[in-house]
């Protein structure tokens, strides 16, 4: 029978890997408000693409919807590391793929669009426990790799 420490340890790291799936989700599926929302209101986001961290929900959503609106993003989630300092504060990384394409380009009916953009990084995210639920405090975002294809950097 598992100790209730462990069992403990499960149910906070399934609750962080949730967090960290949805909020690429959200982002996907361009919700920027409510991808926001899973920062604590002082939450710091380090975009590869800013110079400057994005503090608080107001700021990241703002930053977010300067998207083009026809650019569609797939987030791949991957080799998620989950530690916990304490009842209160943890840490993770997981590796990112993101594949980007233009919407406004013609897409294959079944297919989909053709992939013009594919980046390979890393989030690595300062999570805290406050009112029954993990927030992300802190994400660093950082490429790593570029495997776009020759002449399709957008």
């Amino acid at each position: 029978m598992q100790n209730i420490a462990e069992a403990e340890f499960w149910h906070q790291h399934g609750a962080i890997s949730q967090l960290i799936i949805e909020a690429s989700h959200l982002v996907d599926q361009r919700d920027f408000t409510a991808f926001a929302a899973l920062f604590t209101a002082d939450g710091a986001l380090y975009r590869p693409t800013t110079p400057e961290p994005l503090v608080g929900p107001a700021a990241i959503a703002l930053s977010y919807s300067a998207t083009p609106a026809t650019r569609i993003n797939r987030h791949l989630i991957s080799n998620l590391r989950i530690a916990c300092q304490s009842a209160t504060e943890a840490t993770s990384s997981a590796y990112v793929t993101l594949y980007s394409s233009d919407a406004a380009e013609s897409a294959d009916p079944i297919f989909g669009a053709t992939v013009q953009r594919c980046l390979i990084g890393a989030f690595h995210d300062r999570l805290i426990w406050q009112d029954g639920r993990w927030w992300l405090q802190e994400r660093r975002a950082a490429f790593a790799l570029n495997a776009t294809p020759q002449g399709l950097v957008r």
